[in-house]
């Protein structure tokens, strides 16, 4: 389920000096977005995130706005369509991405809802129409809001390019819409067991810290790749190999090039991370990048281990290995740009579609790329909508089959066991 801290989101809003004030609040849950309107003035969407928060469960998918007094008591709900906030998101069709021969694909509506762990991001299976050649689960990453389009773009194109190796979380498959058969995200494999920051009980092994400096070791040097996030957050343990495993690649970027921050430098992460995970010390990330260094933690004379962390070491042979491992890469070979590296991975820019033409209300015609528009609009056009809310999670039962498109499943389709041929 989807932590209440991060269930809302505000893209928006419209005030009026002295009221009316309308905020428009995504529902990560249920993946829609509400207006909440309000008599009174209000510049910060917290008070619409706490009205809409009171009731957000019992509405339906079909609500686009609701009217609140001052006394937070509901006045009114909207169905009606011009109040649709909804935005319909440009997505590339699978030919234009130039996905490697072994990638697979499988169609959002064979993915079957599991859990919801994070924002744009589902625990899955695969129905057995994704002709899934044994059953397994997966975790969904997809967007529907434009802000979203380019990080998942170059988070996806690396992942899939990635070479196997046993300390990267497997990509899995690109994952096509239901209408026209565009690219709407893509799934990697589900590692059971929490991440090294969220399972805190098991012992943490020096031999995961020398696979966490190889594996960065490999990405930077050997393919010229920094993932710029590396903490216990995006770190596993695959149970059937104990190997340590990286994954979650949306602050990737190519060493030199697009997407690239120096101060976010894979080095610096490990550093940070061993320290936090050692002495449960966190204060750090609320350091900004470019305001902290290695010495922060490197220059303490001890490190106090947290008393509930279990370690298989002492704190000085973790720390041994790690300033072992740093002074060699600082002092090793170095990539100044990714080009240099022997195996060094690329991807093609976004393929944005052909340039239309937009018609002012002073009937001025421009000529430009468009990534997003109002699903309102393209109603009225007679387009085909592709939709994304879903029921809240509250409300799907364990007997309930919910697929990813947001349905639930019928007797009739294909949701039996994984395998079979559809």
């Amino acid at each position: 389920m989807i932590d209440e801290e991060w269930r809302y989101f505000a893209p928006g809003g419209a005030i009026t000096p002295g009221g009316p004030s309308s905020w428009y609040i995504l529902d990560w849950d249920q993946r829609g977005i509400i207006a909440v309107t309000m008599d009174e003035e209000q510049e910060s969407e917290d008070v619409a995130i706490g009205h809409l928060r009171k009731y957000i469960d019992t509405l339906g998918t079909d609500v686009y706005e609701i009217h609140v007094s001052q006394d937070g008591e509901l006045v009114s709900v909207s169905t009606e369509p011009e109040d649709d906030l909804g935005m319909c998101v440009y997505y590339p069709p699978l030919q234009a991405i130039q996905p490697p021969s072994h990638v697979e694909t499988v169609l959002r509506s064979n993915l079957l809802e599991l859990d919801r762990l994070n924002p744009n991001v589902d625990l899955v299976s695969y129905t057995s129409c994704a002709n899934a050649t044994e059953p397994r689960r997966a975790v969904f990453k997809s967007y529907f809001l434009f802000q979203f389009i380019f990080t998942i773009w170059h988070e996806m194109n690396l992942w899939m390019r990635l070479p196997p190796h046993p300390n990267l979380v497997p990509f899995d498959r690109l994952v096509l819409d239901e209408l026209h058969g565009h690219v709407v995200g893509f799934t990697s494999l589900y590692i059971p067991g929490g991440t090294i920051g969220e399972n805190k009980s098991r012992t943490f092994k020096l031999k995961w810290l020398r696979q966490l400096t190889c594996v960065i070791d490999d990405l930077n040097l050997k393919y010229g790749i920094a993932h710029q996030d590396v903490a216990g957050r995006n770190l596993v343990v695959d149970p059937k190999t104990d190997a340590l495993m990286l994954f979650d690649f949306d602050y990737c970027g190519r060493i030199g090039g697009i997407g690239y921050v120096e101060d976010r430098n894979d080095i610096k992460g490990v550093i940070f991370t061993l320290y936090e995970i050692i002495t449960r010390d966190t204060h750090f990330q609320e350091v900004p990048w470019d305001r902290k260094t290695p010495t922060d933690v490197q220059g303490l004379e001890e490190w106090v281990k947290h008393p509930d962390v279990k370690l298989d070491h002492p704190v000085s042979d973790f720390r041994a290995v790690l300033n072992e491992w740093v002074d060699k890469r600082q002092n090793g070979r170095q990539i100044a740009i990714y080009t240099e590296a022997p195996e060094y991975i690329d991807w093609p820019d976004f393929p944005q579609p052909a340039p239309t033409d937009w018609v002012l209300s002073n009937g001025t015609v421009l000529t430009r790329v468009v990534l997003t528009e109002m699903r309102r609009s393209e109603r009225k056009k007679g387009m085909e909508i592709l939709n994304w809310e879903r029921p809240a999670q509250i409300k799907v039962e364990n007997k309930d089959r919910l697929l990813a498109n947001g349905q639930y499943a019928t007797n009739t389709e294909c949701t039996g066991s994984v395998g079979s041929d559809c």
